[in-house]
């Protein structure tokens, strides 16, 4: 390699080269995390609720959304009945009538017991995405996602083609990754010959 300085063009291609090594094994650290922060919001979402007491909150709301429901089919079927002549079907209001469009009652925007949960779910898996950090898996995302940054940041410190190729080579080897594809090659090469 020579001691010109890289173009444009030519950090770019190894940036896109640093990303495109770099994926297969980010993408598999990041789901081996999303694995373990589900398993975790799950635990932190009813642990959440029980200290809160948000589980005491959402089950009364889906009590008293129960005998809501059965109140309104209630006044429904007796205001529906009642209204049997003429003059009252007339002045019966809509939310009465038996229409084939109305399968249920508008509550508008009324906090229901499932808003309720959805937040619960939220922050916990908030509380979770902070405890997954902390775990194996999280840890080796967050290294892998050092190893590219500072692979990227080389690349445009260096800034030159004499060393990229040992340079990169020095910064990627630790996480398998062979920078020179003619090194790589040669290694595979030794691999097929052994067998």
């Amino acid at each position: 390699m020579s001691d010109k300085p890289l173009t444009k063009h030519q950090l770019e291609y190894n940036k896109e080269a640093i990303k495109r090594e770099m994926r297969p094994l980010l993408d598999e650290a990041e789901l081996m995390l999303k694995s373990v922060v589900a398993d975790l919001t799950e635990a932190a979402e009813l642990k959440l609720a029980k200290k809160i007491k948000a589980d005491v909150v959402i089950s009364n709301l889906d009590k008293a959304k129960q005998d809501l429901e059965i109140a309104q089919r209630k006044a429904k079927t007796f205001f529906g009945k009642v209204s049997s002549n003429k003059t009252m079907q007339d002045k019966t209001s809509y939310k009465f009538s038996k229409s084939k469009y109305r399968n249920s009652y508008d509550l508008g925007d009324d906090i229901t017991a499932e808003d309720c949960r959805e937040q619960l779910r939220s922050w916990a898996e908030a509380l979770a995405q902070k405890e997954a950090e902390k775990t194996k898996a999280g840890k080796r995302l967050k290294q892998l996602k050092l190893y590219q940054q500072s692979a990227t940041d080389t690349l445009y410190s260096v800034g030159i083609n004499k060393n990229l190729k040992e340079t990169m080579s020095k910064i990627l080897r630790p996480i398998g990754i062979v920078w020179d594809k003619t090194e790589a090659l040669q290694i595979e090469n030794k691999r097929s010959n052994l067998q």
